[in-house]
């Protein structure tokens, strides 16, 4: 019995002493006019568009960059969308941002929403705080996904539109 007191002690240090090792620090991340194409022929209902990025800790940071350094943690914390093509927001309901990476082990991460998208307004999305970014960030390359919902089907081409975007990412 005491040596599995001693165990779970020992446990309960070990993991006080990894919490305690500090929040890391906060870096502001901006991604502008990213360009997302939906193909068509679309359909009504949900159409998406893929972009890929690279997260480079060495080119976010500059000179603060160190050896060892890591992201623990990302959160969104603005994103917009804008037209780019003639059409503007016609037929667009809504529009869903999600963020997914190669690894089969982390879950693409919906990350904002504007639902509903009214007549004449801007895509500012809602943020979802609860979109813990990190691990998905710290595989360096990141899917950016874009849905939008359209009202009706569109048959006569392509629908282009672009998203800006900051991300807190916290350093270790």
């Amino acid at each position: 019995m005491i040596k599995y007191l001693r165990t779970v002690v020992i446990t309960v240090l070990a993991a006080a002493a990894v919490s305690c090792s500090g929040p890391g620090e906060v870096y502001e991340y901006s991604v502008s006019d990213l360009e997302f194409t939906l193909e068509g022929p679309l359909f009504a209902g949900p159409n998406s568009g893929q972009a890929e990025i690279t997260v480079d800790l060495k080119e976010i940071l500059g000179e603060t960059y160190a050896d060892g350094m890591r992201i623990s943690d990302a959160r969104l914390t603005s994103a917009e969308v804008f037209p780019n093509d003639s059409l503007g927001f016609n037929d667009v309901s809504a529009f869903i941002v999600s963020f997914a990476s190669d690894n089969e082990d982390v879950s693409m991460q919906e990350a904002a929403v504007k639902n509903p998208l009214e007549e004449g307004a801007s895509a500012i999305l809602d943020v979802a705080p609860e979109a813990e970014l990190g691990e998905l960030m710290e595989e360096g390359k990141v899917y950016v996904v874009l849905d939008a919902d359209l009202l009706e089907d569109y048959w006569d081409g392509n629908r282009n539109f672009k998203l800006n975007y900051t991300i807190d990412l916290t350093i270790k």
